[in-house]
Order: structure tokens, then C-alpha cells, then sequence
């Protein structure tokens, strides 16, 4: 019976660091990292199925809803987020040496992602 409590105890002590560990290494996740590069519109042309890339000279919130990339000397990241971010995007008249905060997430294999906040 006391063989049995040890071990119920140290699973419990086992399972508490592995939570600790998991939920470090989540935060450490979850950095905001800034990025610099020219934001891109994506306006949709629905009569040929395609987008035109376009850096606006101005802010863009007026136009048609549409899809950003931010683009650096190396990365192309697709801004992505909560309404309230990408909003500040849109009605920024500075498209190029832009610096944008988020959470990075994709690789190289796939594609990046910059999640505004």
C-alpha cells in the first residue's frame, strides 16, 4: 500500500513539471517579434479570378476587403490578427520601412505568417 502511494505521488510531482515545462516553452511561443518591410494589398479583380498586388499611396480601408503581405528582404509574411490590428494597417498611410509587431508563425517549407495584435 505505501509502494502504491510513492508512486501515485511521484506520477503527481511528474505530471506538475511536465505542466510547468509545457506551459514555459508555451509563453516563450507566444514572443512578439517586429518585422520591417512594405506592406502589400492584395485587391481582388473578380472578373479574371486574380489579385493585383498594389502599394498604396494612401490609406487603403476605403478599398474593396482584401488581404495584406508584409515584405522584407528575405520573407513574405501574410498579416494576419484581430480586426482591431489589421484596421491600423489599413488606415496607415506609410506602406514602406513599416515595422509591424506580432507572433510569427509558419516555416519556410510552408509559408510565414505575422499575427498582428
Amino acid at each position: 500500500m505505501q509502494n502504491v502511494k510513492y508512486l501515485s505521488g511521484v506520477l503527481l510531482l511528474v505530471a506538475a513539471l511536465f505542466i510547468g515545462v509545457m506551459s514555459i516553452s508555451q509563453a516563450a511561443d507566444d514572443e512578439t517579434q517586429t518585422v520591417e518591410g512594405t506592406i502589400i494589398c492584395l485587391i481582388p479583380d473578380y472578373g479574371n479570378g486574380t489579385v493585383k498586388p498594389v502599394v498604396a499611396t494612401g490609406p487603403c480601408d476605403k478599398l474593396p476587403p482584401h488581404q495584406h503581405v508584409l515584405v522584407t528582404k528575405d520573407k513574405v509574411y501574410s498579416l494576419q490578427g484581430l480586426q482591431d490590428g489589421l484596421m491600423k494597417i489599413e488606415q496607415s498611410s506609410q506602406r514602406k520601412d513599416v515595422k509591424v509587431s506580432g507572433k510569427i508563425e509558419g516555416s519556410d517549407q510552408t509559408a510565414w505568417v505575422l499575427i498582428v495584435q
